[in-house]
């Protein structure tokens, strides 16, 4: 009597391919497990890898490797860890990356097929998450150096604004002729306050960040300014004729409408200086709306050739490493959520226009 087994050896080659699927399923979720639980805990350690690099071996056992053992040296500190034991295949690696250098080595049992397939991919993983610490690291750094050379930037040409204003008080003084003193102190009475503000300006800046919470009371609404009278003392400091139309008040931060309004009139006094003609500036202040329109021109000022650098940083018509200021003063109206531009006619003189919210 023959037997026919073909269709129990079918049965057995199915039954067993789906046995090893049912396996290499469970592998592969036990991994994908164990890799969600690494990058958990990444998250949780704010990616700081010398505490990852602490606290991911229990994961690391878990998946199955024997050992683990690093070397970090972090800007010039070295750290190392050494877990589990040193048996079995290893696995090296080794990172380079700026003033950061880390060599790794996971030890995984001598092992074929999907097995070494499995240990190899988490290990992949494991460098992945490493790898992307060094960058957000290497990044965060570059970041805060870039916003520390911005603000170092800004604050050299306030300083710029500041040696420009103490010159113009030095040659009033130098120049001042006998029977004239009571004019000169009448003088410093109204310039000496005005640049005391200028320098608490300049020393918050320099004592605050960059970017931070504003506390409760800072969000409340900030103590009205009376916009031509800044505009009056800036002119009066710079040493410019200047005729006001208007006034609005502004519920805004102070320093910042400093910043820049000497930014714009200060442009006035350089550019006098270097062409040796002294500007006479008509203001007008309108509101509109919620805003308020400031328009600033010179009425002896000549057409401008290129507008379309006037707020580019870095750029000057008259050398380079200036042409900050007027950049600035741009940032620092959007900044108070309004505008700074220019009107430029082939055939007059440029016109500012500053807009800002009357509430900021």
């Amino acid at each position: 009597m023959n037997i026919d087994l073909r269709p129990l050896f079918l049965i057995a080659i199915g039954t067993t391919i789906l046995v090893v699927a049912a396996w290499l399923l469970y592998q592969y979720r036990k991994q994908l497990t164990l890799t969600q639980a690494l990058i958990q805990l990444n998250e949780s350690l704010q990616y700081d890898l010398p505490n990852f690099l602490r606290e991911c071996w229990p994961l690391l056992q878990q998946s199955g490797f024997m050992g683990f053992t690093w070397d970090l040296n972090w800007f010039g500190t070295k750290l190392s860890g050494n877990y589990g034991s040193e048996q079995g295949d290893a696995l090296a690696k080794t990172f380079e990356v700026q003033e950061i250098t880390l060599q790794i080595s996971l030890f995984h049992p001598k092992q074929k097929g999907e097995r070494k397939y499995f240990s190899l991919a988490q290990a992949e993983n494991f460098f992945l998450l490493v790898r992307m610490n060094l960058w957000i690291k290497v990044g965060s750094v570059q970041r805060a150096f870039e916003q520390t050379a911005r603000m170092t930037v800004f604050i050299k040409h306030d300083v710029k604004n500041m040696v420009q204003l103490l010159s113009l008080s030095a040659e009033q003084l130098h120049n001042t002729k006998a029977g004239d003193e009571a004019r000169l102190l009448s003088m410093l009475r109204a310039s000496v306050p005005a640049v005391l503000d200028r320098a608490e300006h300049m020393l918050r800046r320099l004592n605050e960040p960059t970017a931070r919470t504003r506390t409760a009371s800072e969000s409340q609404q900030p103590p009205a300014v009376a916009l031509a009278s800044i505009l009056q003392q800036t002119a009066a400091l710079y040493d410019l004729p200047v005729s006001i139309e208007g006034e609005a008040c502004l519920h805004t931060d102070k320093d910042r409408l400093l910043s820049i309004v000497d930014n714009l009139l200060g442009n006035y006094s350089r550019l006098g200086r270097i062409q040796n003609q002294r500007p006479a500036l008509i203001i007008a202040i309108q509101l509109q709306d919620q805003q308020v329109l400031t328009t600033i021109e010179d009425t002896q000022g000549s057409p401008f050739s290129w507008p379309e650098r006037l707020f580019e940083p870095f750029w000057s018509e008259h050398g380079e490493g200036r042409g900050i200021g007027l950049y600035q003063a741009r940032q620092q109206a959007n900044a108070a959520g309004g505008d700074l531009y220019a009107k430029a006619p082939a055939d007059g003189p440029l016109k500012f226009c500053l807009v800002l919210p009357i509430t900021v």
